[in-house]
């Protein structure tokens, strides 16, 4: 059993490795088109874990598949998953909110250029791939180790990783909350599907927002100029947030946080199935997951643009 965690954390040091070599060899690269970049980006995350689950597939004794929860999700389920995506979107925006009180805003810094690449390249880019990849290295590779030993500190650790991997402090924050409302809903469920989808429509629903802000703005002026001057207003606003309003929102995303957990509840229930442990044997940290942790953490540092 303890084989499997190490198995999985030294997928997760090479997919870093991929992913981070990539970003520093981009420079380099004669190929300019950003979309490109971004794609291989994604599959940067994927490959060393679709490598290796390719090779268990042919091998028919492992069982990686089985562990990592490929099976149909219901209508019912799916159901329950837009319900619990909805109630987090709030509890999202808070943790946003609160998070650029320290930094900026990450994703609107990169907005304006992302727009030029059309609907559904970005659909594509922003949305659908993230969906696919990260939730198979997160929840089905990381998260299918980790529940054998302890779902609970599994779902914590996998949400963990998933918040470092956006590499800055803005994001981070909610990125984890999300983290753990997907691996709960994988569990509650019995499929990594149902993380697949929410993971989609969260972000599927952001470029369609954004997307469409964009085409009202530009009957109003130069898209880059609206854009950062609403950054820059929102920045100040947040800035200077009193101790009132910051209340206001807590007690608003403490409500969230109920409903949401209700629903997430419900989601048990409904499938007759518990947080409870086959086997609680061994660890689930070592000494590969502490050192992506603590790199992680310094890159996330360096990466972060602080107010």
């Amino acid at each position: 059993m303890q084989r499997r965690i190490t198995e999985a954390h030294l997928i997760l040091i090479v997919t870093f490795a991929l992913y981070m070599g990539y970003q520093w060899l981009i420079q380099w690269i004669p190929i300019k088109n950003v979309i490109f970049h971004m794609l291989m980006g994604q599959v940067m995350l994927v490959l060393p874990g679709g490598l290796r689950y390719f090779v268990c597939c042919r091998k028919k004794q492992d069982q990686l598949a089985e562990r990592m929860l490929f099976v149909p999700i219901s209508n019912a389920n799916i159901k329950m998953a837009v319900a619990v995506i909805i109630s987090a979107y709030p509890v999202i925006a808070i943790l946003n909110s609160f998070s650029m009180l320290f930094v900026k805003n990450q994703v609107a810094a990169v907005m304006p250029y992302m727009m030029k690449l059309g609907y559904f390249p970005m659909l594509l880019v922003m949305a659908v791939m993230p969906a696919l990849n990260e939730e198979f290295l997160c929840r089905g590779i990381l998260y299918g180790a980790y529940r054998h030993h302890s779902k609970k500190a599994g779902i914590f650790l996998s949400a963990l990783i998933f918040g470092l991997l956006h590499l800055n402090f803005n994001q981070m924050p909610y990125a984890v909350y999300l983290g753990i409302v997907f691996a709960l809903m994988v569990e509650a469920t019995g499929s990594i599907y149902t993380s697949m989808l929410m993971h989609f429509l969260l972000n599927g629903f952001n470029v369609t927002i954004n997307f469409i802000a964009d085409r009202m703005m530009t009957s109003y002026g130069n898209v880059n100029q609206q854009l950062s001057k609403t950054t820059e207003s929102v920045s100040q606003t947040l800035s200077s947030i009193s101790c009132r309003q910051v209340l206001t929102m807590a007690v608003v995303l403490t409500v969230f946080l109920f409903f949401n957990g209700i629903l997430i509840y419900s989601t048990f229930r409904i499938n007759g199935r518990t947080m409870k442990n086959d086997c609680s044997k061994g660890r689930i940290l070592d000494i590969f997951s502490v050192l992506f942790v603590i790199i992680a953490l310094i890159l996330t540092y360096i990466n972060t643009d602080f107010l």
